[in-house]
């Protein structure tokens, strides 16, 4: 797979997608433009999130909704990892972990740019996170 500018894989006419690894597991995500405008995944090892990145992950909001507890946060770290991959190349805005409003019980997430995206997680050994942005 060709690499752009900034390091983002190039798609095929027609074709989104979405990379991510860690030392032990790689994932990608595709799917067809027409079908979807983006997509984002992200891999972390499941687990929790150091207690001094929660301030930094979550907003105030999210971290009433997940009642501060560090597995649910990690969570929340990798759905934003994945939204962020799949709105950057929509919007082109760096987005920091606070413009980006996650729901997890809904499984969306909107950006500060007014961007809603649909989420889907998965977690055995990691947490797999998809970020989906409708055409």
């Amino acid at each position: 797979m060709p690499k752009g500018a900034g390091g983002a894989p190039v798609w095929p006419v027609g074709v989104v997608g979405s990379l991510a690894h860690d030392d032990e597991i790689a994932v990608a995500a595709v799917g067809l433009r027409r079908d979807f405008a983006s997509v984002g995944i992200d891999v972390e090892r499941a687990g929790a999130l150091p207690s001094g990145m929660l301030a930094l992950v979550a907003t105030q909001s999210e971290r009433r909704r997940i009642e501060d507890d560090l597995v649910k946060a990690k969570l929340l770290f990798a759905v934003k990892e994945a939204v962020y991959k799949a709105v950057y190349p929509l919007d082109r805005v760096f987005l920091e972990f606070g413009d980006i409003e996650v729901d997890l019980a809904a499984g969306t997430a909107t950006t500060r740019p007014g961007r809603t995206l649909t989420l889907r997680s998965c977690i055995s050994s990691h947490i797999v996170a998809l970020a989906l942005a409708q055409a």
